[in-house]
């Protein structure tokens, strides 16, 4: 059975990164990178004024190609947090949940980092987002491409830190997948398994080495996981369906 795979961009990345998996998913795994305002092919629209605009924009998008087929969200940094508060949208407004949920690189909902980020200088952020690795030494060494890159990463750093995630008493009924890389400040400090809590099933925890962007440093192993995850989902929802 085909499963659709919605993945959702880091702060300051474009869901094109992600294109690059096609060619290591399996074949019944139809990938579908999620594009933000302001980002990618969209570059020219707006950006979003708020979580809560974006995650409405995103399900206008996701809601036609919500057919019968399964499907699974991964969010790397900020993108998991997006994809954690999207699929609560698609239970919402479809009734459907996915049948797994990735979350990558990042704290789970309730937990907070003492640094703001978007409201750090430029230098202050040039310095941490340097510490986080995976930004080309180029975007720092030329002016042009810093006056581009700092305003929407901050944008998106801001929803983010902004956004006041609710306490729900319905939780996301599947498992979840906690990817992390044992090197990631970003996450450094925070028991990940919490992310236990957002789900009523399963939750794993994997981890990878490198640090915050080990999603681009170990491409195949982590869709290999995903491979892995998903096929035995898949095959466990076609064994309820049957049944």
């Amino acid at each position: 059975m085909k499963c659709k795979l919605f993945c959702l961009p880091y702060a300051g990345g474009s869901a094109t990164n992600y294109m690059r998996w096609k060619r290591h998913l399996h074949g019944h795994i139809e990938l579908h990178p999620v594009e933000l305002a302001g980002k990618g092919r969209r570059l020219l629209e707006p950006h979003y004024g708020s979580m809560d605009e974006m995650i409405e924009d995103l399900y206008g998008y996701l809601e036609p190609q919500l057919d019968e087929a399964d499907f699974a969200f991964f969010g790397h940094s900020m993108g998991a947090l997006v994809a954690y508060e999207l699929a609560h949208a698609v239970r919402k407004k479809k009734g459907r949940e996915p049948i797994h949920l990735f979350v990558s690189g990042t704290y789970p909902p309730h937990a907070r980092r003492n640094l703001t980020l978007h409201l750090l200088s430029d230098a202050r952020l040039q310095q941490e987002i340097k510490l986080l690795g995976g930004t080309e030494d180029e975007v720092f060494e030329r002016e042009e491409l810093l006056r581009l890159f700092l305003p929407g990463l901050r944008r998106d750093l801001e929803l983010v830190e902004t956004h006041c995630f609710k306490s729900r008493e319905e939780l996301i009924p599947c498992d979840i997948s906690v990817l992390n890389g044992k090197e990631d400040k970003a996450t450094e400090g925070i028991n990940l398994m919490e992310w236990s809590a957002y789900g009523s099933r399963d939750c794993q925890l994997y981890e990878f080495e490198g640090g915050h962007f080990f999603i681009n440093e170990h491409t195949e192993q982590v869709v290999s996981l995903i491979n892995d995850v998903l096929s035995s989902s898949v095959e466990l929802m076609s064994t309820k369906k049957e049944s």
